[in-house]
Order: C-alpha cells, then structure tokens, then sequence
C-alpha cells in the first residue's frame, strides 16, 4: 500500500476520469486499488458470455494471469457478483466460502478476495478482483473504499467503450 492521501486518491481518481484508452484506464484503475487498500494485487476483467478474460493487472507481487481466461459458471461467487452487482469477499479461511474460488486464490498464491462489478452504461462490463496474502480478508472499510473508485471509474468506462 502506497500510503496515498485523500488528496492524491483524489487526484489520482480525477486522472483517470481523463484517460483515453480502455487500457489505459483498467491499468491505472487497478494500480489505485492496490495503492489505497490492503491489497497486493488487482486484476480487472471483461465478461464475454460465460467467459471472464483478466484485461489488466497490477500487481507488487506474483501475475494473476492477464489474458487468461475463465468460465465464470465455474465460479459461483464470481456469478453471484456479476447477476446480484454486489461486492463480496472471499478469504481461504472461511470454511463458508465459495470452494472454487478459495482453489483458485491458493493456487495463485493469495489469502483473500474482493470482488466487484464493474458497470459500463448499466450494463454489467465486467470483473474487478482485488487480492490479498496474510489476511482474514477485506474489512467493510475497503468494500466502501473500493466501491467508490468502481463508481468514480464506471461513467468513463461507459463514454470510452460507447455504452454510455
């Protein structure tokens, strides 16, 4: 975690209300995630059907596989997040969480999960996943602090992909 301030979050947000590119906006999405929460990594994904392909990542540790693809009805948190629009968090230690997803964050070397929708022009767009080592998880401070970045990120996302 970077220590940014309020200000330079703010700062930071109100680039990326600038970008130009889908790229461009994903990666620096992703790396303001990672920066103001307890977070190790973030990848954003696309959701094409049943298929969740990672777009962008940033990450001060190991990949969590940019292009790699995923069936999103292989993961049933992952599906309750996109149909519900709701943020969730997963941590391997909660004997309640999802199986599949808890594999999937041991085999990439994570401990928790966050994970959010991620809206274009009211459309659901795709997947914000934020990861953590060493944690019960992400505590209800980071869910809001999350959720206001995807809220800030979402109209861009809608005027660059024309969906808005």
């Amino acid at each position: 975690m970077s220590g940014d301030t309020p200000a330079d979050t703010d700062a930071r947000l109100l680039a990326l209300e600038r970008e130009e590119r889908v790229s461009g906006l994903l990666a620096a999405a992703a790396r303001l995630l990672v920066d103001v929460l307890p977070a190790s990594a973030c990848a954003i994904s696309r959701a094409l059907g049943d298929l969740l392909v990672v777009l962008a990542e940033y990450t001060e540790s190991q990949s969590v596989q940019t292009g790699h693809g995923y069936l999103i009805s292989d993961y049933p948190a992952t599906l309750d997040v996109l149909e519900l629009r709701q943020s969730m968090t997963i941590a391997v230690d909660d004997p309640e969480a999802d199986e599949q997803e808890v594999a999937l964050l041991r085999e990439l070397g994570f401990d928790s999960l966050l994970m959010l929708p991620l809206e274009a022009g009211g459309e659901v767009w795709g997947l914000v996943e934020v990861y953590d080592k060493g944690r019960e998880g992400f505590a209800a401070e980071d869910v809001a602090t999350a959720e206001r970045v995807i809220e800030r990120i979402a109209p861009v996302l809608a005027r660059l992909t024309g969906s808005g």
